[in-house]
């Protein structure tokens, strides 16, 4: 039943013997089960090899466009980036409160430690390009306040409102302002009152805690090139680099299950058509931090506070709230290019190996 040519070394004997006619070719051709014509035609090919198998053809993509590399093209070499000036955001210091884990002398280390975080930022960025002035946005609450309906009571403050503002948290800005007017060449504070100022709901809005406190560190004698500034108002628009930025405390938006996000988007989208529009809106009075964008051209930040195990952020946001305060930097053109929010280091995520 052969009717495969032979290769190798068989085919090799088959051409000798079919030369050599040892025997007929009718009889060599019957052996291979071929005609003598088929036969023949085997001796004229020669030896052909079996072919190897071939490995299916590869998927091809059909219709795809050549890939073009990119090249970057630096905008500048040899040379520092523009100017920066960097923000940070210090609200809700809550001076004169305890709780379990927070006193006047707890915020004293957290301040240091918000300073020693915010020069290390800037000195990163001080490798890219120069960040000479710093803004500061005090967003209220600066003191724990003395009213009973805001937890100022007995056991939960250590001292009067009198005492927060003069004995804890004057004292503990101002060195912070020294000590920053140290690596920068202008240092500029903007107040805007919180609601733990307030001592009662019937007094004058200007009779706010906060509001005493930036009127006293404005008549203190500041170093060259330190200023602070403050509102009357709930709020105040600052520009930074020709961008406007809206300061509020927040304690003007109602909550919705612990949830404020709702009443946030709500009304500065209100605030926004109101004052003629702004890029950026800065607020604490939550004390958790958080980057919200509400449109299309506003991006809120909200800052933290510097207590932890806060019975209001327990009870109303259902979290216990985590020292955070936002710096930030911004851009002649490019508005604000970077931010992070500062943490203490005992508040650092956890970290598994």
């Amino acid at each position: 039943m052969r009717r495969i040519k032979p290769t190798g070394k068989e085919y090799q004997n088959l051409r000798e013997r079919y030369f050599r006619q040892t025997k007929s070719k009718e009889a060599l051709a019957a052996e291979y089960n071929v005609s003598r014509g088929t036969l023949a035609n085997w001796i004229a090919e020669g030896d052909t090899p079996p072919a190897k198998p071939q490995p299916p053809p590869e998927p091809t993509v059909i219709n795809l466009p050549p890939v073009l590399l990119k090249k970057y093209r630096p905008t500048k070499t040899g040379k520092l980036g523009d100017p920066e000036t960097q923000v940070l955001l210090l609200s809700d210091l809550h001076s004169g409160e305890i709780t379990p884990t927070f006193n006047p002398d707890v915020l004293s280390h957290r301040l240091n430690s918000l300073y020693q975080s915010t020069l290390s930022i800037t000195h990163l960025h001080r490798h890219m390009y120069p960040v000479n002035n710093l803004v500061i946005f005090d967003l209220g609450d600066n003191v724990h306040g003395e009213n009973p309906f805001q937890g100022g009571k007995i056991g939960n403050i250590t001292c009067g409102a009198q005492e927060q503002v003069f004995d804890i948290a004057m004292p503990e800005i101002i060195n912070l302002l020294y000590s920053l007017r140290q690596e920068f060449e202008t240092v500029d504070l903007y107040g805007v009152p919180g609601n733990h100022g307030r001592y009662s709901k019937e007094a004058p809005e200007t009779s706010n805690w906060d509001t005493m406190l930036y009127k006293a560190l404005a008549g203190t004698r500041l170093p060259d090139g330190v200023s602070v500034h403050s509102s009357e108002e709930f709020y105040e628009i600052v520009n930074v680099q020709g961008f406007d930025f809206f300061l509020f405390h927040g304690d003007e938006i109602r909550s919705y299950q612990g949830i404020p996000f709702f009443g946030l988007v709500r009304k500065l989208q209100s605030w926004y058509i109101t004052h003629g529009g702004f890029p950026y809106a800065c607020c604490g009075h939550y004390h958790t931090e958080n980057l919200l964008r509400i449109n299309s051209r506003l991006k809120l930040f909200m800052n933290g506070s510097f207590v932890s195990d806060d019975p209001y952020a327990l009870r109303v946001m259902g979290t216990s709230s985590i020292p955070a305060q936002w710096t930030f930097g911004v851009h002649k053109k490019h508005g604000v290019t970077w931010a992070y929010a500062l943490h203490d280091e005992e508040f650092l995520p956890e970290r598994r190996l």
